[in-house]
């Protein structure tokens, strides 16, 4: 039976990634912050379901312990999903805003990479990181947001050239998907119409798609492409634009 460990599981891109994967038969463990009580029951059942804050620095121990308890010692596929942010200028975000953003979008995958690689090792596994298509492209907005999710690709781009013998690591690249990220992070309908953003189960349906072909990097949609481009080879045409746009 194959092992899916989702973090960032009980709502968005990362529920819909695991209703995928319930229906191949994986084994899931499904990590979130919200409580058990306030969840399906029937589909976070307690063995599935680990309880675990990312922006706390025992988060990696926690989801090894609850493996460990159900005698779960290979994983397949480790999902890093999870992630939060802020919306506004650097300058107005707090710093306990912006040590949460770091700890739960770059510093836990990476403490949970490490705690889980024999895990991992043992079954030739694959990591999977959602980053995203901002991690190449100039936002205005997003500073810190954008600054670890380049972050998570340079971790990445790495641990694949130190273990990538051993495992496979893939890197997804979705952008903007209509889930109440945004209006967490105190975007309001005024400033973005999210009604015209992706739905979450088409952005996860092309994820596992790109998962399942060994994609090492996959950009998710037609725009996002053109974008993560223009970042990556074309900077000079996007940062006046994204300049202007932060200035009104």
């Amino acid at each position: 039976m194959i092992t899916t460990l989702i973090t960032g599981a009980t709502g968005g891109i990362g529920l819909e990634l695991a209703k995928i994967y319930a229906q191949r038969g994986d084994r899931l463990l499904l990590v979130g912050r919200r409580p058990h009580s306030d969840l399906d029951s029937d589909f976070f059942t307690v063995e599935r379901y680990i309880h675990a804050d990312l922006d706390q620095p025992d988060a990696a121990e926690r989801i090894a312990a609850h493996m460990d308890a159900y005698g779960v010692t290979t994983l397949d596929r480790l999902i890093h999903n999870a992630g939060t942010g802020y919306y506004g200028r650097v300058a107005e975000q707090t710093p306990d805003n912006i040590t949460a953003v770091v700890d739960v979008n770059f510093a836990a995958p990476v403490a949970i990479t490490h705690r889980l690689l024999p895990h991992l090792k043992a079954a030739h596994g694959r990591v999977v990181f959602i980053s995203s298509v901002v991690s190449s492209v100039p936002t205005a907005d997003y500073a810190v947001y954008t600054a670890t999710k380049a972050a998570l690709d340079g971790f990445a781009y790495n641990l694949r050239i130190e273990h990538g013998d051993e495992i496979t690591v893939q890197v997804m690249h979705p952008g903007a998907t209509r889930t109440d990220m945004h209006r967490k992070i105190g975007i309001t309908p005024a400033d973005m119409d999210t009604s015209k953003f992706p739905l979450p189960e088409d952005v996860a349906a092309q994820i596992a798609a790109a998962v399942d072909r060994d994609a090492r990097k996959a950009v998710i949609g037609g725009t996002n492409k053109v974008l993560h481009w223009a970042g990556e080879h074309a900077a000079w045409i996007l940062d006046p634009l994204m300049k202007r746009s932060a200035a009104k």
